[in-house]
């Protein structure tokens, strides 16, 4: 599948182009500079011809470039190199700038189509005024608003005719708006893409090691990952394809912090992101700190879980910093016990994202929590259940009635969600309720995800 790559300094566009061609909200945007990092993939159709996307974080002046900006540049280049077409975004509004020639020099030099696109132009006067662009000795330059759609049909329709030029042709592969990384096995066979993946969140507290997880998970430098908190600000997908199981999506979020130290609205953005991906996950790993133990806002990420319903693993990473004190490795036990106490069943590794050591496990027990979180139960044995649970335990009196539950049956998946109908739905105590949660969980051999059982009143005839 041919690609375009959209380059360029920091705060030019590239985002908000990224967002207007695949119709979506997919990545941050705001008006300060160096916003997004990380590469975004995403899938198109460009005059029929199905073309990946990729957002970059930018290209700094090669004299300028320090810290975090050297590593956001290296992974635009990187996503230049696997491009087949590059747009190379400028900002109209500032004028032709040395960092955006310093860039094209650069382009040039690796002999790929280069678009060069002036953006922010709203109307004639300014395509006029922005003719300066032809500075960089280009035959053509494209004027366009990414804002407001002006000029973009030209681009996309020449962008079609140069892939076409290269040999790429319409094709009918399912847009997947992630990054590929696929695992082939010896025979280099290629998995059944009928079935849906399952989507991982990786969350915790920024600087815990989550990017750094990814990397080692899929083999990969896929993330940028640097010391200092807060490297990756976006929630980005990449979908790791596999010749055995079911193809994951894992989804790197930011790091989520107290509300109350919270200031940036950068940050806000992104940790709202964060729970975004959360919420539309079917399994969360939280990744805790090792050495650090286990803090308050870690046990608010492990409630997120629980509030949403989701499968959850909890991983203590850089535990090879502590696992020869066995008074520390005791203390954290202890902590997380304590941080889990509504969400016992999760299963919990200890892991190094940085050597590598255990992150193999952590595929097989995706692959156990994936089946249980999408599994069925009969209505005749979930009733039976019932029956045995009501054997072993009644249901208390509540202010004066007797309640009564008279049968069940499962409504839902991810996670199983099974509906008892009784007499008096909303009297049955909190108690009661997990006791068959409970009960239900232990029978259908469900021990590491959540379940939900939800009460209705039956009807009267």
């Amino acid at each position: 599948m041919p690609a375009i790559a959209l380059a360029g300094r920091p705060n030019v566009g590239k985002s908000t182009l990224f967002n207007r061609l695949t119709r979506s909200k997919a990545a941050l945007v705001d008006h300060a500079p160096g916003v997004t990092r990380d590469r975004r993939y995403a899938e198109i159709d460009i005059n029929g011809i199905n073309t990946r996307i990729i957002d970059t974080g930018g290209l700094e002046d090669s004299h300028t470039r320090a810290d975090i900006s050297e590593l956001v540049s290296r992974e635009s280049l990187k996503a230049i190199q696997e491009a087949d077409i590059v747009f190379l975004l400028m900002d109209a509004s500032q004028g032709l700038t040395p960092a955006d020639k310093d860039i094209a020099d650069r382009l040039r030099s690796l002999e790929k189509p280069v678009f060069f696109v002036a953006n922010k132009v709203d109307n004639r006067k300014q395509e006029l005024e922005a003719a300066e662009f032809y500075e960089l000795g280009v035959e053509k330059v494209y004027f366009v608003s990414v804002a407001h759609g002006r000029g973009l049909d030209s681009l996309l329709n020449e962008a079609a005719t140069e892939l076409e030029k290269q040999g790429f042709t319409k094709q009918t592969e399912f847009p997947c708006d992630t990054a590929a990384v696929t695992v082939e096995d010896d025979a280099g066979c290629q998995p059944e893409r009928g079935e849906m993946p399952v989507r991982v969140a990786i969350t915790g507290r920024p600087n815990v090691g989550k990017s750094s997880l990814l990397n080692s998970i899929i083999g990969q430098e896929r993330m940028i990952v640097a010391d200092m908190p807060g490297t990756t600000r976006d929630a980005i997908d990449t979908v790791l394809h596999r010749t055995q199981g079911h193809d994951i999506v894992f989804t790197d979020t930011a790091g989520i912090r107290r509300k109350a130290r919270v200031r940036d609205k950068i940050e806000k953005f992104s940790i709202i992101k964060a729970i975004e991906a959360i919420k539309n996950s079917d399994i969360v790993l939280v990744v805790l700190d090792a050495f650090e133990g286990v803090t308050d806002q870690d046990q608010k990420l492990i409630g997120y879980t629980g509030q949403y319903g989701k499968a959850c693993i909890t991983l203590f990473n850089k535990f090879d910093l502590i696992q020869r004190d066995q008074r520390v490795v005791k203390l954290r036990s202890e902590e997380l016990k304590r941080a889990k106490r509504f969400i016992s069943y999760a299963p919990h590794l200890n892991i190094s994202a940085l050597t590598g050591k255990r992150v193999e496990r952590i595929l097989p027990v995706i692959d156990r929590l994936y089946n249980h979180f999408t599994s069925e139960c009969s209505t005749g044995r979930a009733n039976r259940i019932l029956q045995k649970a009501l054997s072993r335990r009644n249901p208390p009196i509540s202010k004066g009635h007797h309640l009564k539950l008279y049968y069940t049956t499962q409504v839902a998946v991810k996670p199983p969600t099974f509906v008892i109908f009784a007499n008096y739905p909303q009297m049955i105590p909190e108690q009661y309720r997990r006791f068959l949660t409970n009960f239900f969980r232990q029978e259908l051999e469900l021990e590491d995800i959540p379940i939900r059982i939800l009460f209705r009143q039956r009807e009267r005839r």
